[in-house]
């Protein structure tokens, strides 16, 4: 339990949850100056929600650079793939059916 001055000093004086989120956003492309945080580190002590948003976003992106570690060296690049002449029939079947 903190007493209410100290938490009425860290609410005026730490940055708010939207800027907050903003900063740990741009930490994961960049380092961040010292003094922003100490500012994100005194936030968490009065919202654990921004706290958790760190958390998860660190997670995500362990998961994600797991994933691009152990996925096969052949597997097709999905940003070139292209659909079948065939697939694409059926897509295209498939649609005109649903607006029927």
């Amino acid at each position: 339990m903190r007493p209410a001055w100290l938490e009425n000093w860290l609410i005026r004086n730490t940055p708010p949850c939207r800027e907050v989120v903003r900063i740990l956003s741009d930490a994961m492309d960049r380092p961040i100056p010292l003094r922003r945080r100490i500012a994100v580190r005194l936030h968490f002590l009065i919202c654990q929600w921004c706290e958790r948003y760190q958390k998860q976003i660190r997670l995500i992106r362990t998961l994600l650079r797991r994933e691009e570690s152990i996925s096969p060296p052949d597997t097709p690049n999905t940003s070139n793939a292209r659909l079948s002449d065939e697939a694409r029939e059926r897509l295209k079947r498939l649609t005109r059916q649903d607006r029927s």
